[in-house]
């Protein structure tokens, strides 16, 4: 039998509406505004860290690395996945159901304020950081800010207004940087970055209960609602526990063994490397995943033509920038910093690989998730973690720190391959558009590499 023409024209409509995002013909609206802005952010972000660089020491970027990824483990530790909670549900616009997971949203953000603040001083001396617990404790008001921020930053992609939100993740980022250069000018000091980040979530707070409709939420214990939302994400709070030791745990063993102007260094090229990630979670978090949960209500016989689908320009340029990053990697930083971080283009090199392999991960991930696979979540994140115990270990053990980074480079190999794996067994998975991939990937890495040769001869003939 033939596909019902009712689903036909449903299919045609997803992908209509995904098309802007896909095509260089329609990159026009609300996709257009979330890359446009992103990948200015981004612009933005490597300029701000050349001012930074110049005003403050490495030592100041070592230790707000090690508050930022001690933040990182608090958060995803308490992970309640409420995103694809409300995206997903089919309450998730109404009044009552919102107000009691706003609550557990405040509720959880106060605790993680609490948390880092009792932790900073035993982390100080554990870690061996002096200055790292005042710091610490003071950019917790941060966390404490965001759980109190208005759930319209979620339902925003329930309404389809991505275009808005992006606006107010984009003003609130320029409220960062000003706040940031400003005060690094005065403090040149670590300081100056606690200031600016607290700064940046008061700024998108206070957004998502003036820009948005229907912002406002009033405290409700709602015990069906709440058990409904642990069920939910208790995988994907067990999935978020792995990823926060997969991404951070580099950071927190480094700031061990680096002394704090090494760790400095490192911190500078993780920046670098992650900075595009930043483009892939907005695009699988408020394109892909919301497109992949309307087809899975509408049209559940045809997710696999809908997911591949969906590439096109942004999902290929993204890969060929990316490699580019891995290949010139060396004339970056020589570009762009002074010379005492010219130690982060060793680091770099193997970070980009992460870098161009989470533009097939994550898009992989959503799409189980959409389709109600969320155990899929948890059992890559256990791969990554299988993969980063041995290859760390035996890295270490061979060359030092540097096998640490060079495993965490490698780790979304093989979660890839688990991924692909499981898809394969669902039908749902393509190997020719995935070849497709690693070849323009392999193409970037080619001309970043001749770019990067070509630069540094230059650069050393004069």
């Amino acid at each position: 039998m033939g596909v019902p023409e009712s689903r036909l024209s449903a299919v045609r409509s997803l992908r209509a509406r995904a098309a802007p995002m896909l095509s260089p013909r329609r990159l026009t609206g609300p996709s257009a505004t979330l890359i446009g802005t992103t990948v200015l952010m981004n612009v933005l972000r490597i300029a701000n860290t050349v001012v930074l660089t110049r005003l403050l020491a490495p030592s100041d970027y070592g230790l707000i690395g090690i508050v930022m990824a001690i933040f990182f483990v608090i958060t995803m530790i308490t992970d309640t996945g409420c995103q694809a909670f409300i995206v997903r549900h089919e309450r998730g616009l109404e009044r009552e159901f919102l107000d009691a997971v706003w609550t557990i949203h405040v509720l959880r953000g106060a605790a993680n304020a609490l948390v880092a603040v009792a932790l900073a001083v035993p982390l100080a001396l554990l870690l061996d950081k002096h200055g790292l617990a005042p710091l610490m404790a003071v950019a917790a008001i941060s966390l404490a800010i965001d759980g109190a921020s208005s759930l319209s930053l979620l339902t925003a992609l329930r309404r389809k207004m991505v275009r808005k939100l992006s606006i107010v993740d984009f003003v609130a980022f320029l409220v960062q940087l000003a706040v940031g250069l400003v005060a690094a000018w005065f403090l040149r000091s670590a300081w100056a970055i606690v200031i600016a980040i607290i700064a940046q979530s008061a700024t998108r707070a206070i957004a998502s209960y003036i820009v948005f409709p229907e912002a406002a939420h009033r405290l409700r214990l709602h015990r069906p609602i709440a058990s409904e939302l642990w069920r939910f994400s208790r995988l994907i709070a067990a999935s978020s526990t792995l990823t926060l030791l997969i991404s951070q745990v580099d950071r927190l063993v480094l700031a061990r063994l680096f002394s704090l102007q090494q760790f400095g260094v490192y911190s500078i090229a993780g920046s670098l490397a992650t900075a595009p990630i930043a483009v892939v979670h907005l695009y699988s978090s408020r394109i892909i995943y919301p497109a992949l949960a309307e087809a899975w209500r509408t049209t559940p016989d045809r997710m696999r033509e809908t997911f591949y689908g969906m590439r096109g320009a942004v999902f290929f340029g993204y890969l060929f920038a990316a490699g580019g990053l891995l290949g010139s990697a060396s004339l970056l930083v020589r570009l762009l910093y002074d010379p005492r971080y010219a130690e982060a283009s060793r680091y770099l090199h193997l970070l980009a690989i992460t870098t161009a392999m989470i533009m097939l991960t994550k898009p992989m991930n959503e799409f189980m998730v959409s389709i109600g696979r969320v155990r899929m979540t948890l059992e890559m994140n256990i791969t990554r973690v299988c993969w980063l115990l041995i290859a760390a270990a035996l890295g270490y053990v061979w060359i030092g720190p540097i096998g640490i980074v060079a495993a965490l480079a490698l780790i979304e190999l093989p979660a890839y391959c688990y991924g692909a794996f499981r898809l394969n067994r669902l039908g749902l998975y393509s190997l020719r558009h995935d070849l497709l991939a690693f070849a323009v990937i392999a193409a970037g890495g080619a001309v970043g590499g001749g770019a990067a040769s070509f630069g540094l001869m230059m650069l050393g003939s004069r």
